[in-house]
């Protein structure tokens, strides 16, 4: 396809190499997140619980970048990432789920990504009418920026990858600064304050449940390279990007939440008007500091957003192309960009930024329903991984001893994902639900244009997730669920 040429250098071949694919999967995962992580981390836990969260998350997300390689270089068959390996493992109905639902969710991050944009803009005197960026200014202000990216991308990938490239380097920059100046200013005094989070009155193990989501929010993105895999030039550059991008990106956040807690005490990060990261360096170098990295920050979301419009719509893209779902949502436009899935996604990310204007939903609720999406296909994805390595399908004969290894990593991507699912609460599982049955026809419908029927598991499949959402409907009506 055209619409990926000159991603990379000058490469005119319509692919894009290990640089395209690492700045894609670094520039996916550095948004919002890493700009307001510091005061979102410390809202629930001490420095003890955060440094326990952040071991829990590393690891396992670097064991799910580990599936993704796996799955990458033994199944080069499946080109299509998490929904075809989804759908190879489980079915049509899971491929659907798997697809839709991380497509979803990366649409309310969108949402989340909107929220924080006009959040920082609101630090600012002449737009301090932007609030915390869930003020009715703020949300039609960032819904017709969400439209405008929207027609942005609808010109075709390429214009999307490489804008998001530009942004990538615009926000490490900034970023790689504050570390330095956080190493330089670090008082150890200030990061033992409190050190166990005896004012949060949780234990450590509580504490570090709160960390989980936030954290897993920002390290979302590391599998975006898997998207593309049809697009890659060579899949072992998807491979090599997915773990290149986990270690740069794991560093950079890491590092962040770490080192803020060397500058002022946690209960005072808590309070910084998000992005927090744009307080602490005010704390460091003055106001002009603050500013910087709210200017950086715009500029850095700004270019993940559209990075995220094209993903969230490539995936749901996906289902449609290969039968989970009706052809419709599979159909390109002229410029070759996911046409109908993107006005699918977008219509997605603006409710919830309607939502978020009449319930005051912030940024961390959104960010956390976002995560709890992407749970599920992760979850199918390792378990795919698992189920490979149990049946040794990709695997050469006589090699059992890395065989026995990656079925250990796709063991413990498992656990962790479940582990994941358990500290995000039924809640957001419930709210997922309402998201997978709002998607459901477009399921059934594929089917009906296949001339197929759904098969004794896609019904009970599809029960449970409507019961599931009914579920999470009457708790919200209720006031037991709020967002």
């Amino acid at each position: 396809m055209k619409h990926l040429a000159h991603v990379e250098g000058g490469a005119g071949d319509g692919k894009v190499g290990l640089f395209g694919l690492t700045s894609l999967i670094v520039g996916s995962a550095i948004g919002s997140g890493i700009f307001a992580l510091p005061a979102t981390l410390t809202g629930g836990a001490g420095a003890l619980g955060i440094l326990c969260g952040w071991a829990i998350v590393a690891f396992g997300m670097l064991s799910l970048v580990s599936v993704y390689r796996n799955l990458t270089l033994r199944q080069p068959n499946i080109d299509d990432g998490i929904y075809g390996w989804s759908k190879a493992g489980f079915g049509h109905i899971a491929g659907f789920i798997g697809a839709y639902g991380h497509g979803a969710g990366d649409a309310i991050g969108n949402a989340s990504y909107l929220v924080v944009i006009f959040s920082a803009l609101g630090a600012f005197g002449v737009f301090s009418y932007f609030g915390d960026g869930t003020t009715w200014p703020a949300i039609f202000a960032a819904s017709a920026l969400l439209w405008i990216v929207n027609a942005l991308v609808l010109r075709g990938v390429k214009t999307s990858t490489t804008m998001n490239n530009i942004a990538t380097v615009a926000k490490v920059v900034p970023i790689v600064l504050f570390l330095g100046l956080a190493i330089y200013h670090f008082d150890s005094r200030v990061f033992m304050t409190d050190f166990r989070g005896q004012a949060h009155g949780t234990s450590i193990f509580e504490q570090s449940k709160t960390v989980l989501l936030a954290a897993m929010w920002t390290l979302i993105g590391l599998e975006s390279g898997t998207i593309y895999a049809t697009r890659a030039r060579n899949l072992s550059d998807v491979a090599k990007a997915s773990t290149l991008g986990a270690i740069i990106v794991s560093l950079l956040l890491v590092g962040t939440s770490v080192l803020a807690l060397g500058i002022l005490p946690a209960a005072q990060i808590t309070q910084l008007h998000q992005p927090s990261m744009a307080g602490l360096m005010a704390a460091m170098v003055g106001p002009w500091g603050g500013t910087l990295i709210n200017i950086c920050l715009i500029v850095s979301v700004v270019g993940a957003l559209i990075a995220w419009v094209a993903l969230s719509a490539e995936e749901v893209m996906l289902s449609g192309r290969g039968k989970s779902a009706t052809q419709w949502l599979g159909r390109l436009n002229a410029n070759g960009a996911p046409r109908n899935a993107m006005w699918l996604t977008t219509g997605i990310a603006q409710a919830m930024m309607l939502v978020a204007g009449f319930s005051h939903a912030g940024y961390l609720a959104l960010l956390s329903f976002s995560t709890s999406l992407a749970l599920i296909p992760y979850l199918l994805s390792s378990m795919y991984s698992f189920k490979c390595a149990c049946t040794g399908r990709g695997y050469e004969a006589g090699k059992a001893h890395g065989r026995y290894w990656e079925m250990a990593l796709s063991a413990f991507a498992v656990c962790f994902v479940l582990f994941m699912l358990y500290g995000a609460g039924l809640k957001y599982v419930l709210l997922a639900a309402v998201v997978w049955a709002v998607g459901l026809p477009l399921f059934i419908l594929g089917k009906r244009e296949q001339r197929a029927r759904l098969s004794m598991v896609e019904w009970i499949v599809c029960l449970a997730v409507i019961l599931m959402a009914l579920a999470g409907l009457l708790g919200l009506w209720s006031g037991h669920l709020v967002l």
